[in-house]
Parts: C-alpha cells; sequence; structure tokens
C-alpha cells in the first residue's frame, strides 16, 4: 500500500508540472498575460488579438513582422484559434480549483451581531470577496436567503451550490451524487441555530454571461426571521439582505400566514427606503418559496402562481398589506411550493438525494435548475440599471454597517431605521462641507497678500459664522427625531464643529504668523517706509501685535511682536538699515521653526506689497 501511496503522489505531482508547463504555453509573448481572443498569423504563432493588432499599429521596415520569428506576415490574416480559446479557459479554471483545493473552503461570517445586538462587519472577509484581484471589477450577482430559523434554508442553499460549482466548470447540471452527504453551510436540525449574521459562501462562484463574467455570492442570513428573539436585529439583518441581493429567497413554512406577511410588508418598506438611499435598484427579484407544501400533488411553479394569486385577492379584500400586495403583483415576484422532504431526510441526516422522496428530489431539482440557469441575468443594478460591481456592493456594505454599529439607534420600525440611516447621512454632509470650507480658506490662500487681508480674529468670524449656519441647516435636516433625541444629535454636531473650527483657527494663526513674522523685511524696506516711516511702521506693528496676543497665545504672540518690533524700530531709521535688519529677523523665526520659507517670501514681498498699497489707496 506504502508503494502504491507513493506512485499516486508522484502521478499527482507529475500532473501538476505538466498543468504548469502548460500554463505556460498559453501565454502572449507581447503581453505576457494569457492569451485572450487568441488569433493565428500567417507564420503559425499565436497572440492575442489586441496584441498583435497594437504591435503593427504603427509603421514597421519592412512590412508587419513576427514579434517571435521575425517572419514577415500579412496584417488582415488573423486567424481566431477557437479551440485554444477553450483550452484557456479550462486551464483558467484549473488554477482556480486547484487554488480551491489548497485553501478551505465554506461559509464565513461577514456580518455577525453581539450579544448586545451590536452588528460588526469582517473587513478581512470584505476585502478578500469584493474588492481583490478580478472580481472588483465583476458585476455582482447575490442570491440569498431569509426566513424563520431551522426551515431548511441551509439545506437549500447546500444544493445551489453543487449546482453552481457544475455550472462554473461548464458541466452539465447536477446536484450532486445519490449518495453523497451534504455539506457546506450548517443544516442539521435542532434547536440551535448558527451566529446571527450575514453568512457567506467564503468565494464567489464566476460564470460566464453574454461574454461577460459574472461573480455570483451564495448568502445565508440566519437570524432575519427571530420571531422569538430580537426584533432590531431582525430588521437590521433583513435590511442588509434585501439591499445587497439581486435575487431573494423569502423561505416561509407550509403557507404565507400573518407573521410572514407582517415580516415582509416591513421588509418591503425596509428595501424601499433604503434602497433608494443607496441609489440601488429596489428588490430586483423576490422569490417566495413555500416548504413542506401539503397538498403533494399541486406543487411547482405553476401551482405557485396560483396560489400567489389567491393570496393577492384575500389581501385586496382585506386592509393592511399595501407593500405586499403591490410587490405579489409585480413580474419580479415568483412563488414555488416544494413539499416535505419526507422522513429518509430527517432520520439519516446527511441530506442525501438518495434519502429523499421522489417528489420532493423532483421538485427541489427543478427549482434548483431553473434558478442556477438563468442566474446570470439578475446581477444587482442601480437606479439608472447600471450593472452593480463588487467593489461598488462592497462600498455599500461597509457604508451601511458603519450606521449599524451606531448602539445608540433603536431601530424598533423600518422607517425608524431609515430616518437614522438620513441623519447619519446628513451629518457626514454637514461635516464634508465644512472641510471644504477649511479647504478654501486655509490651503488655497496661501499668498502674502490674501493672508494678511484676513487676520485670525476675522477667520474666527468667519469660521464661527460658518459652523453657525451649518449646524441650523443640519437641524432642518433630521427627521424622525423630537425633543431630547433631537437635541442630543444637534449637540452632538455642535461638538463636532466646535472641534473643526478651533482646528481651523489653530491652522490659519499657524499660517498668519508665518507671514506676519516675515514680514519683518517688507516693514523695513517697503510698505510701512512708504506709508510714512516710523508712523506707519508703529501702527502696523501695533495691529499685528494685537492680533498676536488675542488669537497666537504668548509664545507665538512674542515671536511676531518681536519680529515686526525689530522691524518698527528701524523703520524710522530708513528702508535700506530697516530691510537688511528686518531680513534677519524674519531668518531667525524660520530657524526657531525650521522653516526656510522666510526666504521664498521675501523674494515675493515687493508685487504683494505693491498689490497691498494700491488696493488700500
Amino acid at each position: 500500500m506504502g508503494n502504491n501511496s507513493s506512485k499516486k503522489s508522484a502521478m499527482a505531482e507529475g500532473a501538476a508540472a505538466q498543468f504548469h508547463n502548460l500554463e505556460e504555453e498559453i501565454m502572449c509573448s507581447i503581453c505576457l498575460e494569457e492569451l485572450s481572443e487568441p488569433v493565428s498569423i500567417a507564420c503559425g504563432h499565436t497572440f492575442c488579438k489586441a496584441c498583435i493588432s497594437c504591435y503593427w499599429s504603427g509603421i514597421q521596415r519592412g512590412g508587419s513582422r513576427c514579434p517571435e520569428c521575425k517572419k514577415i506576415c500579412p496584417r488582415d490574416q488573423l486567424i481566431p484559434v477557437y479551440r485554444l480559446r477553450n483550452l484557456v479557459s479550462k486551464v483558467q479554471l484549473g488554477v482556480k480549483e486547484e487554488k480551491a483545493r489548497k485553501e478551505p473552503v465554506g461559509p464565513v461570517p461577514l456580518v455577525f451581531t453581539e450579544p448586545s445586538g451590536r452588528m460588526l462587519l469582517d473587513e478581512d472577509v470584505l476585502r478578500s470577496l469584493f474588492l481583490d484581484g478580478e472580481v472588483a471589477g465583476c458585476p455582482g450577482c447575490l442570491i440569498c436567503v431569509i426566513g424563520e430559523k431551522r426551515r431548511g434554508k441551509s439545506f437549500l442553499l447546500n444544493y445551489i451550490l453543487r449546482a453552481l460549482r457544475a455550472q462554473e466548470r461548464r458541466q452539465s447540471f447536477s446536484m450532486g451524487a445519490d449518495d453523497e452527504p451534504l455539506t457546506g453551510f450548517d443544516w442539521r436540525a435542532g434547536p440551535d441555530s448558527a451566529t446571527k449574521g450575514i453568512w457567506v459562501w467564503n468565494r464567489p462562484f464566476i460564470l460566464e454571461q453574454n461574454q461577460e463574467k459574472v461573480a455570483v455570492f451564495v448568502v445565508d442570513t440566519e437570524g432575519s426571521l427571530d420571531i422569538e428573539g430580537d426584533l432590531e436585529s431582525s430588521i437590521k439583518l433583513s435590511a442588509l439582505s434585501m439591499v445587497l441581493s439581486s435575487y431573494l429567497i423569502f423561505n416561509v413554512n407550509s403557507s404565507l400566514k400573518t407573521t410572514e406577511l407582517d415580516y415582509l410588508e416591513m421588509y418591503l418598506h425596509i428595501s424601499a427606503l433604503t434602497g433608494k438611499s443607496f441609489s440601488l435598484n429596489n428588490l430586483q427579484y423576490l422569490d417566495i418559496l413555500v416548504r413542506d407544501w401539503q397538498d403533494d400533488e399541486n406543487c411547482g411553479r405553476d401551482a405557485g402562481r396560483a396560489y400567489i394569486d389567491d393570496v393577492n385577492e384575500k389581501l385586496r379584500r382585506g386592509s393592511g398589506y399595501r407593500q405586499v400586495l403591490e410587490t405579489l403583483r409585480s413580474p419580479s415576484t415568483s412563488c414555488f411550493l416544494l413539499p416535505h422532504p419526507g422522513r429518509g431526510v430527517v432520520r439519516s441526516g446527511q441530506g442525501r438525494l438518495a434519502d429523499m422522496d421522489e417528489d420532493f428530489r423532483s421538485h427541489l431539482t427543478a427549482y434548483v435548475s431553473e434558478l442556477v440557469r438563468w442566474i446570470g441575468r439578475h446581477v444587482r443594478t442601480d437606479i439608472r440599471g447600471d450593472k452593480v460591481t463588487c467593489a461598488q456592493l462592497g462600498g455599500v456594505l461597509k457604508e451601511f454597517l458603519s450606521i449599524m454599529q451606531n448602539e445608540h439607534y433603536s431601530f424598533s420600525s423600518p422607517v425608524k431605521m431609515f430616518h437614522a440611516y438620513q441623519n447619519q447621512k446628513n451629518k457626514t454632509d454637514i461635516q464634508n462641507d465644512f472641510q471644504k470650507f477649511k479647504e478654501n480658506q486655509v490651503f488655497s490662500n496661501l499668498s502674502l497678500l490674501k493672508v494678511l487681508k484676513v487676520p485670525p480674529s476675522e477667520m474666527k468670524t468667519k469660521a464661527a459664522a460658518e459652523a453657525s449656519s451649518l449646524l441650523s441647516e443640519y437641524e432642518t435636516l433630521l427627521v424622525g427625531c423630537e425633543g431630547a433625541e433631537k437635541q442630543g444629535l444637534v449637540d452632538e454636531m455642535k461638538s463636532v464643529l466646535g472641534q473643526k473650527e478651533k482646528q481651523l483657527c489653530e491652522e490659519y494663526s499657524k499660517v498668519f504668523t508665518k507671514y506676519a513674522v516675515g514680514l519683518g523685511f517688507a516693514v523695513g524696506g517697503g510698505v510701512l517706509s512708504l506709508a510714512g516711516g516710523a508712523v506707519g511702521a508703529a501702527v502696523a506693528g501695533t495691529v499685528l501685535a494685537a492680533e498676536a496676543v488675542a488669537l497666537l497665545g504668548s509664545t507665538t504672540a512674542a515671536v511676531v511682536t518681536g519680529a515686526v518690533g525689530g522691524s518698527v524700530t528701524l523703520g524710522a531709521i530708513g528702508g535700506g538699515v530697516g530691510a537688511k535688519i528686518g531680513k534677519v529677523i524674519g531668518l531667525k523665526k524660520g530657524d526657531l521653526t525650521g522653516e526656510t520659507e522666510g526666504q521664498r517670501n521675501q523674494q515675493e514681498t515687493s508685487s504683494d506689497t505693491d498689490q497691498l498699497l494700491n488696493d488700500d489707496d
């Protein structure tokens, strides 16, 4: 047996080596990547169509030569190599499968809830699934299941996984071997469920739809219909599932009862509100899957349509459920009735096809087959109908969770949650508006002329006015809160803007100080000597010193007052001597701060001071 194992290991290693050699053979010698739309030229060598076309786009001496053998080849003889293209696809798939074999596969918690109910995002999972590699730019499709715990959600998803795996490999539809135990998401019966949160298969399935790659994610929501548990967590999880999913399966037991209709009405309301906030298309496809349907003779998609029509009629005669009624009438909503799987599945606990009752197996196969066959058409889109990439979905997820993580929000209703999101969004917008104001004041107006026209006291007044205006605007934008709750949000924003106002004034004061010290040169030999010698210098020195004492602090004030004072004293003597001493003072300030910009400021002073005099006149 040891020899057989060694032989198998050697064969596997040899096959791997051949596989990697084959991988090298399908590389384009121009771009050094795997061949894309491979074409053969007259000499027999093969390149990417785009690469050889670009290579030949310039003028070449002696005609169009092959990059490899240098033979002259006609440009109009690019022959597609279809068999090689198929081989490239298979090799690419083989690389993925080899990588998948090395990495453990299974469900991972993308979003999970703490015992306190606070929702957390695993950013490493987010990055690896939505933001890394080729997946980031692919359109995303999310198959998501919500519903009451322990009603077969994970059981269903595991058979969907098997079918997607076969489809990704371009194999015929398959739900696995008859005696193959079911693995994947945790599905076994019992009183306890998996940790509440959004569980996702740890890699997307890359399918081709109309010659475009689509990344398909399989998602299970634990706690989305936790009737006996925390309503707030259920609302959050369901909202997130409905916002992200492009194919949503609402899994219910036996029939659409009042409880399910209440939850569905709430979820649909959430989807309409939050989808609009994120500029996403509202609930692209809803599939209501009724499990353990009692009438074995009337199951499947057609029977489901008849059942939904009957529910519609009853809802139309009653009151309430406006969102449900409107959605059930939509062509983007369907229903499937699935019978009980039989006692064999329950007894074995392995979920094998061989353990199922024949009618259940037949309908389950039909359901999964239909779903995966058309899943590529259910790519997530925005309100304009444009496809949403995986990277964009990751951004939505991160932004949504930033709101969910605010523990002081109590989402007792979907409207409350929407209001909380709007208020958080308004808070971010107001802070961004103040940041733009700050950048315009501090970072754009760095010339001597502009800074000296706006002393720090005036800037403080402007910053306070801007903060006050934005605070008033924020207060008018707040929705869904009154009294103490509203005042708490206003006070929080007032504190945030106060900190930003203080930071702006400090940064502007530093800029003003730098130019005021550099003004030593201008005071000695420029503006103030022209304005009237000692009198003009004394007045300017007094103004700058007062600004320094009031706004720059005692240490900075001493530096500025000393610099200006030195220039003022010598300004009475005359331009030449005063300029020299002022220059020395300005350089001393540069030495103290480690800056050398004082020298550059001195070169710019003449033109700026001339403009200042003209403006004053």
